[in-house]
């Protein structure tokens, strides 16, 4: 019987895990994690062709025929050297999904907007198709529903970086690349290897397939208008200018221009999101919805009515007619900015956490430009703080913790002001997750 090992015992590992014991495999289970309950997971998978170790050696090796790393493993990490030495193929839980798939696949990556547009296609698609899944980076792994789908079902990915990086034969019937900001940088050596990882999701994609993307991209304006880089069919959204096809937004409406129509979908006022990025991340969803055989009408009657996920420019509450908003999700420089292009209002912004290397100048331009204070967490607060103090930014104020910082930013903030929580860094330092710190930003501001 052929064996496999699974690097990383999280939602991925796991799930590919029982996939791969469901096809009569023996499985390796390899977690480094001293916090995870590996007795836990055995007891609930509860397979005599499991075995789970925190410790490998070269005889663990004997007749392994493939390796799933799990998406949280870098390629720095010595342990996944040490399997790259052995020349066994190594491929992600994504890969793995997408080799035992059926169905219409649709794959979704880009810096920021990730979720709002894989949520929001999941609605679209839900219209049409008996059948459909949404996974990936979103919360569920695709390894776990692979059994459910047939040729009828449709499928929405949300792809990380760190997702793709071992994909070989993956190949979306559709797929967007949203946009390029700098993140991760903790991980990756350069801003152009990290562009590089989100750009294979289309690597093997053909002109039977489509490529959905944001020509108000700088980078990949230039990818796919002048260095021809995309094999796919290309289909374009613009919140900047009419185009000869595509979706664009012209005169605050949402129009559909292809070969045989020009089509006003929808005001953009009848949107429940928030920010030209939010518009772009509903053109990007319309334009799969449209190529994956929905209707015009129920397209637009899905986005009319998607509201805003948690964590993403979510309104908690007014407070002695202060506003309260939860972007915890912005966990890079780029998603903060758009989130201070959505305020009206004098800003008292709570910032900082991990610091994954990211250089916050463009950031610093929009603070000093609308932020009355800026109150800092984390790791990253003193790096934060001195770029602030470069431009002559001085409103700056230090708090030890997250509760601190929402009572701060109650005390300074005065009628018709906002406290956005928009770190601009991932949540590590102080949370488990980005989720995690939205839910308590959430608690201690409904306790003022």
């Amino acid at each position: 019987m052929d064996r496999v090992i699974v690097f990383g015992a999280g939602i991925s590992g796991i799930s590919a895990t029982k996939l791969l014991l469901s096809m009569n495999l023996k499985v390796l289970l390899y977690e480094e994690n001293k916090e995870t309950d590996l007795e836990k997971i055995k007891n609930e998978i509860n397979n005599e062709n499991l075995e789970i170790k925190t410790k490998i050696f070269d005889r663990d090796f004997k007749d392994v025929s493939l390796i799933v790393i799990s998406p949280g493993v870098p390629k720095t990490n010595e342990t996944y050297l040490l399997m790259k030495s052995k020349n066994i193929p190594i491929i992600s839980e994504l890969e793995l999904g997408f080799l035992q798939s059926k169905g219409k696949i649709v794959a979704i990556t880009g810096s920021n907007g990730k979720t709002t547009v894989t949520t929001l296609v999941g609605e679209i698609l839900k219209k049409h198709y008996e059948k459909t899944f949404v996974v990936g980076n979103v919360g569920e792994a695709i390894t776990s529903h692979v059994k459910e789908m047939d040729e009828n079902s449709a499928t929405v990915i949300e792809c990380s970086s760190f997702q793709l990086e071992d994909i070989v034969k993956f190949k979306p019937n559709i797929a967007t690349i949203l946009n390029f900001s700098c993140d991760h940088l903790e991980r990756y050596e350069s801003y152009t290897n990290y562009i590089n990882a989100k750009l294979r999701i289309a690597m093997n994609m053909d002109s039977k397939d489509i490529l959905v993307l944001n020509y108000e991209d700088d980078i990949i304006r230039n990818l796919s208008v002048h260095q021809n880089a995309f094999k796919a069919k290309i289909v374009f959204f613009s919140s900047e200018r009419k185009l000869a096809d595509g979706f664009y937004v012209l005169n605050n409406s949402i129009f559909l221009k292809d070969s045989t129509k020009n089509i006003k979908l929808l005001d953009v006022k009848d949107l429940k999101l928030m920010g030209k990025h939010n518009i772009e991340n509903v053109m990007a969803s319309m334009a799969i919805g449209y190529y994956m055989g929905v209707s015009l009408t129920d397209i637009v009657d899905v986005c009319k009515s998607f509201q805003t996920l948690p964590h993403r420019l979510e309104f908690v509450a007014e407070i002695g007619k202060v506003k309260y908003y939860n972007d915890s999700k912005a966990t890079n420089p780029d998603a903060t900015i758009k989130a201070l292009d959505c305020m009206d209002g004098k800003v008292i912004l709570i910032a900082g956490g991990h610091d994954k290397g990211i250089d916050f100048g463009d950031l610093i331009v929009k603070i000093k430009e609308k932020v009355k204070y800026l109150i800092l967490i984390g790791e990253a607060k003193k790096i934060i703080a001195a770029k602030a103090r470069m431009v002559g930014f001085e409103d700056i104020i230090y708090a030890d913790t997250l509760k601190d910082a929402v009572k701060i930013g109650k005390s300074y903030a005065n009628v018709n002001d906002i406290v956005l929580l928009s770190p601009a860094c991932s949540s590590y330092d102080m949370f488990k997750n980005y989720k995690e710190r939205g839910d308590k930003f959430k608690e201690y501001v409904k306790s003022l």
